[in-house]
C-alpha cells in the first residue's frame, strides 16, 4: 500500500490539477480573448508586403541566327545561356533596379523630406528589396521582389527589365564594334605599314628583278606603297560590309532573353493566420499559468489563516 500511495497521489494532484483549471476556465477564456485582441491590433500594424518573383529564361537559339553570324565572321562566341547570364550581371548592379524604384509614388513622397545629397543614399536602401535567384539545373534565373503593391511591382520590374535590355545590347554591340576594329587593325596592313618605314629608313626605294622573298622591307617601299594602296581598298571594302550588316542587327528586334510579366508569383509576406494562432495559444498558456499562480497564492494564504487561527 505505501508503493502504491505516491502513485495515488499523484493521480490525485493531477485530477485537482485539471480541476483548478475547470474552475477557472471563465479567466482563461478572458485573456485567450485578450491575447487575441492584442495579435489582432498587432497584426493590422504590420504593413502589407508581397514576394513578386518572375522567371527569366535563355531566349531560344533560332533567335540568334543573325547575331550568331556576325559572331562566327568576328570569332566571338556567346550562347544563349551566356547572354542570360550578362542580362543577370547587368541586372546585378542594381542601377536600373534603383532607377525604376525612384519614379514609384512611395520613394517619391518620401524623398520630398530628404536634401537632394541625401536621397541617394536613402535609395541604396531599397536594393535589398531585389534578389536574384539562380535555378541552376533549370538554367534559369528568378527575380524576387518585395513590394506592398502588386501592380507597381509588376510595373517596377518590368521597366528594370527594360532598362537593362537597353544597356545590354549597349555593351553587346560595342562589343562587336570593337572586335570588328580590332580584326582591321592588327593585320597584314599594320605589318606592311611596319616594313615601309623600315624601308623607307633604309632608303630602299625600289628593288630591280622583281624582289619577292623576306624581309618583306627589301622589296622598298615603293612596292610596299602599292601594296598597300590595295589592301586598303579591300580592307576598306570588307570594313564597310562587316559594318553595315552590324548596323542592320542593331536594327533587328532581338530577345535577348525571355520571360513573361503577366507570369508574375505573387505571395503574401503577412501570415495573419499564423500571428493569431500564435496569439490564442500564448494567451492559452498565459491564462492557465495565472489560474495556477493564483490557486498556489490563494492556498498558501488560506494556509497562513488558519495557521494562525490555530495559534490563538
Amino acid at each position: 500500500m505505501k508503493k502504491n500511495s505516491p502513485l495515488y497521489e499523484d493521480e490525485i494532484d493531477l485530477i485537482a490539477l485539471f480541476k483548478i483549471i475547470w474552475d477557472d476556465k471563465i479567466k482563461i477564456l478572458l485573456i485567450t480573448i485578450i491575447s487575441f485582441l492584442v495579435g489582432l491590433g498587432y497584426n493590422s500594424q504590420i504593413p502589407i508586403n508581397y514576394l513578386n518573383s518572375l522567371t527569366i529564361y535563355p531566349s531560344k537559339t533560332s533567335e540568334f541566327i543573325k547575331f550568331d553570324n556576325i559572331q562566327n565572321l568576328l570569332k566571338l562566341s556567346q550562347s544563349n545561356h551566356s547572354l542570360l547570364d550578362k542580362f543577370i550581371n547587368e541586372l546585378a548592379d542594381n542601377e536600373e533596379f534603383l532607377k525604376s524604384v525612384k519614379n514609384t509614388k512611395k520613394i517619391q513622397e518620401n524623398f520630398e523630406k530628404f536634401k537632394i545629397e541625401e536621397q541617394e543614399i536613402e535609395l541604396f536602401k531599397y536594393a535589398k528589396l531585389l534578389e536574384i535567384d539562380q535555378q541552376k539545373k533549370l538554367k534559369n534565373y528568378k527575380i524576387n521582389f518585395k513590394w506592398h503593391n502588386t501592380d507597381e511591382a509588376k510595373d517596377v520590374l518590368q521597366d528594370t527589365i527594360n532598362f537593362t535590355l537597353i544597356n545590354l545590347e549597349k555593351s553587346i554591340y560595342e562589343e562587336l564594334d570593337l572586335a570588328l576594329e580590332e580584326i582591321y587593325s592588327f593585320n597584314q596592313l599594320g605589318y606592311l605599314k611596319q616594313q615601309r618605314q623600315i624601308a623607307k629608313e633604309l632608303n630602299i626605294s625600289d628593288i630591280p628583278y622583281g624582289y619577292t622573298g623576306n624581309p618583306f622591307y627589301l622589296r622598298g617601299y615603293v612596292a610596299i606603297d602599292k601594296e598597300i594602296e590595295i589592301l586598303q581598298k579591300n580592307i576598306d571594302k570588307e570594313f564597310k560590309l562587316y559594318k553595315k550588316k552590324i548596323n542592320s542587327l542593331k536594327k533587328t528586334n532581338i530577345k535577348w532573353i525571355k520571360y513573361n510579366i503577366s507570369l508574375i508569383e505573387e505571395k503574401s509576406l503577412k501570415n495573419t493566420k499564423l500571428i493569431l494562432m500564435i496569439s490564442i495559444l500564448l494567451g492559452l498558456i498565459g491564462g492557465v499559468f495565472f489560474v495556477l499562480i493564483s490557486n498556489v497564492f490563494q492556498s498558501h494564504s488560506a494556509s497562513r489563516k488558519l495557521d494562525k487561527s490555530i495559534m490563538k
